[in-house]
């Protein structure tokens, strides 16, 4: 991991501006063994400022933008059949 994010999430740990919810959960995870907690807590909050914008952006483009477009086409589908059966019953179309 990134030496710098390290020395963030010391220093966030060690100040009173520690993330006080991954804290908890550290704790809870550590069975209450604040040694223990405070490593999980530097290993993770390390590892959330170490996270590459680049790397996101091409890990997350395709997965997120398919389901989009399955649930756009399902409604589009599904608008067009509501306005077609609208204009069948009020045209007498059946």
């Amino acid at each position: 991991m990134n030496q710098e994010a390290k020395r963030t999430a010391q220093e966030e740990l060690d100040g009173n501006y520690a993330d006080r919810e991954l804290l908890a959960e550290c704790i809870a995870t550590a069975d209450g063994d604040e040694v223990r907690a405070r490593q999980i807590y530097l290993h993770r909050r390390a590892a959330e400022l170490t996270i590459d914008r680049d790397d996101i952006d091409q890990r997350e483009k395709w997965p997120m933008l398919t389901p989009l477009l399955i649930l756009y086409s399902i409604g589009t589908i599904g608008v067009l059949a509501l306005v077609f059966c609208f204009l069948a019953g009020r045209l007498g179309w059946w």
